[in-house]
């Protein structure tokens, strides 16, 4: 399979995404995902629309302000970028105690929102896999050794897998 040109020029315009975009899906697959993409989406509003009513907006911007303010420490989180460590244990910590406990609206919602990213990625890893050997060759095209694309690659999963088990552990949490 070729490269697009696009990938070795950069992405510079919207002609550029859908040639991209293009490339990886078929027109029966482009179909598949808009009506797939219409559902989400339809579902998405109402249970925003469910989440609003319910009040859950203040209750989750409350609880996420605690517990982003409890995560952060200059001792042993000062940047998050670098999640594993400090700054999951201090996220884990905060969780644990219960106070507050995370509201049930928000755990519900965040609930859905993982269940639909683990349903797209069931249903298009074998696209990734193309897209991700892609962006290995554009990435080394553009100078970066095997080695660094492998490492960076490495950090960025440990950093996921981090925050998939804070996600977890609120997720496991009591709510209230």
């Amino acid at each position: 399979k070729a490269v697009v040109s696009t990938q070795s020029t950069g992405i510079t315009s919207f002609e550029d995404m859908v040639d991209l975009f293009n490339e990886y899906f078929s027109a029966e697959d482009q179909a598949t995902l808009a009506e797939n993409a219409r559902a989400t989406l339809y579902a998405f509003i109402s249970r925003a629309n469910d989440f609003c009513d319910a009040g859950c907006v203040r209750k989750t911007a409350r609880y996420f302000k605690a517990l982003f303010s409890a995560t952060h420490d200059e001792a042993t989180c000062p940047v998050i970028g670098l999640y594993c460590g400090g700054c999951q244990d201090n996220a884990d910590g905060f969780i644990a105690t219960g106070e507050p406990a995370v509201p049930c609206c928000t755990q519900d919602a965040l609930d859905s929102i993982s269940e639909s990213i683990y349903e797209l990625i069931a249903d298009y890893s074998n696209i990734a896999t193309s897209i991700e050997a892609d962006l290995k060759a554009a990435v080394e095209a553009s100078g970066v050794s095997t080695e660094e694309y492998e490492a960076m690659k490495e950090v960025a999963t440990e950093q996921l897998g981090c925050i998939e088990e804070t996600y977890d552990t609120l997720s496991e949490s009591d709510c209230a």
